[in-house]
């Protein structure tokens, strides 16, 4: 399992990620941080996937889940 935290994540790292297009599934193209909070509870039940993908949903899963992404979407592209 991925581990949710990023070591060394700095401002523009924190940016790719909430901008990162999700590749595949019912979201795909959309970033990250727009995923919505239940489907990403239900990625956190059934795993995260492998690797860089995993531990970036389950980031977005805990800012969402703690309240913290609101702040972020003003710096998603239009």
């Amino acid at each position: 399992m991925a581990e949710p935290f990023l070591p060394g994540l700095d401002q523009a790292g924190l940016l790719r990620v909430i901008r990162k297009p999700m590749p595949y599934g019912k979201y795909r193209g959309q970033p990250l941080l727009r995923l919505p909070l239940a489907y990403l509870c239900w990625m956190e039940r059934k795993g995260w996937p492998e690797g860089a993908l995993g531990t970036e949903l389950a980031l977005v899963y805990e800012l969402k889940h703690n309240g913290l992404d609101q702040a972020l979407y003003g710096l998603l592209p239009p």
